[in-house]
């Protein structure tokens, strides 16, 4: 997808994360997706409400759309609706209908290129993660940070992912212990920021600034000018911070327990 000369619109935003969710799950175990005008399905089949998502944009045919919803749901299986505002609120009255439950408001937020420089926590480490070690690494900190089972998170996101070249994963360390991860997906001169999480027996420490601002430093002098991010309650302020803002907020719903909202 050549994105570089393209304004980051609402439209643009809804593609851009299509692309990098299929890239964050493609190497998951079970992986599997689908799409139709509109509407892009991509599920690892765990049980992990937050790893298996339908994306609703604009001009997305609304029986196709029930028709998502209804196969994950005879599967029983734990998922979130993402509903972009160009989709109208038409989708919201099926996702109700079928009895998930709205969950948050899911700002997506941008910042255009500007200098940073890495910040927080000084005692922090910030690598690129490469190797099982790293992989197992960051998986022990999301299982932290979101409550996740951690067999789970393995398969979903196994060490074969840090081979991709559409996304880097950096993790961070206090003293050799992994305390911070974040996975950054690539797309032309813009880059994507996803499962951002902190140990929670860590928080409020300066590391996930620390973390992320490295990241994003390191993603800039390798020719990175654009970030976008879907901001969870939690995070909304440090991106703030940083310099991101708003472009388009969407909603979010849940069949099963989401443990970012």
């Amino acid at each position: 997808m050549n994105t570089t000369s393209k304004v980051l619109t609402e439209s643009v935003l809804c593609r851009l994360t299509n692309a990098a969710i299929t890239t964050l799950l493609g190497e998951a175990e079970r992986y599997e997706a689908a799409a139709r005008p509109g509407l892009q399905l991509a599920l690892c089949n765990e049980a992990i409400a937050d790893m298996n998502m339908l994306v609703v944009g604009a001009g997305a045919d609304h029986n196709h759309l029930r028709d998502m919803l209804n196969s994950c749901l005879a599967r029983q299986l734990p998922f979130l609706v993402i509903i972009f505002p160009e989709a109208g609120k038409v989708p919201d009255d099926i996702a109700a209908d079928l009895g998930l439950a709205y969950a948050v408001e899911f700002p997506f937020m941008v910042r255009d290129d500007a200098p940073l420089e890495p910040s927080g926590n000084p005692d922090v480490a910030v690598v690129c993660a490469s190797g099982a070690d790293d992989a197992d690494a960051s998986a022990d900190v999301l299982v932290s940070a979101y409550s996740m089972l951690k067999d789970s998170v393995r398969r979903a996101l196994p060490a074969s992912l840090l081979d991709s070249t559409g996304l880097d994963v950096y993790v961070a360390r206090i003293n050799g212990e992994a305390v911070g991860s974040v996975t950054l997906t690539y797309h032309g001169d813009t880059c994507g920021i996803w499962a951002m999480g902190t140990d929670t027996s860590r928080q409020r420490g300066g590391i996930g600034l620390r973390l992320l601002t490295t990241a994003m430093a390191q993603a800039r002098n390798n020719g990175i000018r654009r970030f976008f991010l879907g901001a969870t309650p939690a995070g909304y302020r440090l991106y703030q911070k940083l310099g991101f803002e708003t472009v388009c907020t969407a909603r979010v719903w849940v069949s099963g327990e989401t443990h970012q909202a």
